[in-house]
């Protein structure tokens, strides 16, 4: 069964007219840059030991429109729950702790450099036991502005930091949780957003993981992400992947039009895109990587991308015709059609044959 993960949280502006009551306030990251703060965890809410993540600091009633569940409220996260008992609610304290841990280091990979802040508040996350439950609350929370994403027919979406899924199996649900708490993580943090090509493929970059019975913690495990690889090697045997070009340019609704394939193809290739810039190369872009996504939790993103052009223009060159190319150039390389061209070696090494144990594994197929 294949699953939509994070369509209706596209862009953040792709929000901003919706009819969003009852709180119209901005998220914490803006509150934070207009008050001129740092971004720091309140009290009692800073990083936790790994023996903290996932404790329960209290349960308590939860209702809405006549449906019952529990608020659960972790160190790193305020959980509202109509799920049934069962594993998957006894997984979420400790996989949403420990998600956010993985956000904040999966691209530092253990080494303080790159070490993303964490966010201002505890981070509130829905989840349904069914998706009635979820299109009530989703009615109720959107009001006019519900329809786009009453529409989503198995995925969630995330809304000022909050975000808001329903149960579709146990593993599902938490890729789907792993993604969402990525935009929610961004939407808490991040003072400028990141281009759609990188907000969504970090969100898929985030999903890979193992959980098994015998784990006391889950394990974040980016190449392990089967539904990406698959979809990435059946549209590259098929010759329907997207030219970088559109997939830099065009945000992910574009390729919602004729069929879900070429959304779930758009996924793939953000997905292996990120893998790109983190391994391709020998590992050449990878500081541009940090540096961006740095630039974005500070707001200097505008700044880098204007003194980027300015320095284009001395040159007498353009750094491209639309802004995913220009993030390119400022970030990672000017010479836009070698950077292309990489990447599509970088895609046709993924899916060589035999790779797929190694994505099963969570190992890099490339090495």
């Amino acid at each position: 069964m294949t699953r939509v993960l994070g369509i209706a949280c596209l862009l953040w502006m792709s929000v901003v007219g919706c009819e969003t009551e009852p709180d119209h306030t901005p998220r914490p990251a803006v509150r934070a840059a207009v008050e001129g703060r740092p971004i720091a965890m309140k009290p009692g809410v800073d990083d936790a030991d790994t023996d903290e993540v996932g404790a329960v600091v209290s349960t308590e009633p939860w209702t809405f429109g006549g449906y019952e569940g529990e608020l659960v409220t972790t160190p790193t996260h305020q959980l509202h729950l109509t799920i049934s008992e069962g594993r998957l609610r006894d997984a979420l304290p400790i996989f949403t702790g420990t998600a956010l841990r993985h956000y904040r280091s999966m691209l530092s990979e253990g080494s303080e450099e790159g070490l993303l802040d964490p966010p201002p508040e505890r981070m509130s996350t829905f989840v349904f036991g069914t998706r009635p439950e979820w299109s009530a609350w989703t009615t109720w929370r959107l009001k006019r502005g519900a329809s786009l994403y009453l529409g989503i027919e198995r995925g969630g979406y995330t809304i000022d930091a909050e975000s808001v899924i329903w149960d579709i199996g146990q593993y599902d649900t938490l890729c789907m949780l792993a993604h969402e708490g990525w935009h929610q993580y961004t939407q808490s943090v991040f003072r400028h957003p990141l281009p759609a090509f990188l907000e969504e493929g970090l969100a898929t970059y985030a999903e890979g993981h193992r959980f098994r019975r015998s784990d006391d913690v889950p394990v974040f495990m980016p190449w392990r992400n089967s539904e990406r690889y698959g979809q990435l090697r059946s549209s590259r045997y098929r010759g329907r992947l997207i030219d970088l070009d559109q997939l830099v340019a065009k945000p992910p609704q574009f390729f919602m039009v004729g069929s879900e394939s070429g959304l779930l193809t758009y996924y793939a290739q953000v997905w292996v895109l990120v893998h790109y810039l983190m391994e391709g190369e020998g590992g050449r872009y990878r500081a541009g990587l940090i540096k961006l996504v740095r630039d974005a939790v500070e707001g200097h993103v505008a700044t880098s991308l204007y003194d980027a052009d300015r320095a284009a223009g001395r040159r007498g060159r353009n750094l491209g015709p639309n802004t995913g190319r220009d993030f390119i150039a400022t970030y990672f390389d000017e010479d836009y059609e070698s950077f292309k061209a990489g990447y599509e070696r970088f895609v046709d090494r993924v899916v060589a044959s035999g790779n797929g144990t190694k994505i099963w594994q969570g190992k890099s197929p490339i090495d």
